[in-house]
Order: structure tokens, then sequence, then C-alpha cells
């Protein structure tokens, strides 16, 4: 099994486990969390095997029949570049997440990371969802803040890192270790626009890197946005990719 086999079963493992419905099919999977309806990552389909665009666009309007929204992530390369094309035309957008991983020893240490609880996170998770997506109604807000929730749970270590100003977070990310599988991976780093450009996401990246030793890490970024950038910097390196098509209704 390559790298990147090991990192989507972890992926789809762990989709699997924050369900509260798991529809499996020959060519993917479809889950549902009616509590976080609002949570497109909560509720999506997957696509792991060869599979055609008449094919998805049926499972998806099927299995997220009542949502506002249709998100197909695929798992399976030459299936997300066959189907760009029909997805597009039916009103998909796509985005492409490179999986790195680490290689490597991990940078100095930071006395200034701390790990903080889901408690601690409520009002800095919605306060930036607030400030991101203005749109959203208060019902939105409140599952998007509280699906973190389903993270929590036997058989992952789950980790919130954070760097505090005094009482205040202003940079977290999140890290989950499944030591029977041998993976990590690191998720959500978030840093207030007021405390950018000051070391604190380094310090964050370079905790989660020293927790994780001795497993394989990994993370997802933006194949177009600069965070990228700033993981190679710290060690990471691209082995594969997701494709996420996304439509709202």
């Amino acid at each position: 099994m390559t790298e990147l086999d090991r990192i989507l079963r972890f992926k789809e493992d762990h989709i699997r486990s924050q369900a509260d419905d798991v529809q499996e099919h020959l060519f993917g999977f479809a889950v549902r969390n009616r509590r976080y309806a609002a949570s497109h990552h909560h509720n999506k389909v997957v696509i792991t095997g060869p599979a055609d665009a008449p094919e998805i666009l049926a499972l998806a309007d099927r299995a997220l029949a009542g949502s506002a929204h249709r998100l197909v992530e695929i798992h399976h390369e030459p299936t997300a570049l066959a189907v760009t094309g029909a997805l597009t035309e039916a009103g998909y957008e796509r985005e492409s997440n490179l999986l790195m991983i680490h290689q490597g020893a991990p940078g100095p240490v930071s006395a200034r990371v701390v790990t903080v609880t889901l408690a601690d996170l409520h009002e800095p998770v919605r306060a930036s969802w607030a400030a991101d997506l203005p749109q959203l109604t208060e019902e939105e807000l409140d599952q998007l803040t509280e699906r973190r929730a389903t993270v929590v749970q036997d058989g992952y270590e789950t980790t919130f890192l954070a760097v505090r100003d005094g009482e205040t977070i202003v940079c977290h990310g999140d890290l989950y270790l499944h030591r029977p599988s041998g993976m990590a991976q690191f998720e959500d780093l978030s840093t207030h626009p007021d405390h950018q450009r000051r070391g604190h996401a380094r310090a964050v990246v370079t905790e989660a890197i020293r927790r994780a030793g001795g497993l394989t890490l990994f993370l997802e970024a933006d194949e177009a946005d600069w965070p990228k950038d700033f993981y190679g910097r710290l060690g990471f390196t691209p082995v594969g990719r997701t494709h996420h098509f996304r439509r709202m209704l």
C-alpha cells in the first residue's frame, strides 16, 4: 500500500466515523449528519473508484436530497479528470486539494503553544465563521461551530493546539492521531487576522509535527492557494490530490 493509499483510507474512515448515516456504493459512499446539516463536510458524497458523471450526479441528488448543497469529493484521480467537464456543465465548481506528508525532523518547539478544549475554541471559531461568511444564520453558525465535536471519538487521539494572547486564542489547529494505522492528520489551521505574521502558525504546525513523531503525518492544502507553500517550507511534500465539486441550490 502506498503512502497515498494509506492517507486516503484514513480520510475515508475518518469521514465515515463523523456521520450518523453512511450509504455504501460500488464506487464510493455518501455521509449525512443531520444535526450539522449546514456542514458540507458532514453531508457529502465521496467517490473512491471508477465512475461516470451521470452515476455521480444521480448519487449526489439522491443521497443529499433535502440539503441546500451538493458536494462530491473524489479520491480517484482518473475519475476526477474524466468528469470535470460534465460536473462543471451541471453547475458544480471544482477545487483541488494537495495531500501533503511531512518528511524530516520537526523544527524548534515553541513554549507558546498550548492545548485547549472544545469549549475554549467555541468563541474564536464562531467569530471566524461569522467574519468569513456574514450571510450565515445564527443556526448555521452554531452548527459550523459545534460540528468539531464529531472529531472527539474513541480510536482517535484528538488534540486542539493553540496560541493565546493573554486569555484570547489567536491561532489554533487540530491534530488527529490514529496509532493502529500509524497515521496522523493536521487540519483547520487558523490565525486571527490581527495576529498574523508573528510565527504563531509555524509554532502550532511544528508542535503538531513533534506530537505525531513516529506516525505518518499529513494535511490537505488548496492547490491554488499560498498555504501549500508555507507547509512546503515546514517539510510537507505533495503525494496526491483530492478533488471537490460543489453546487449550491
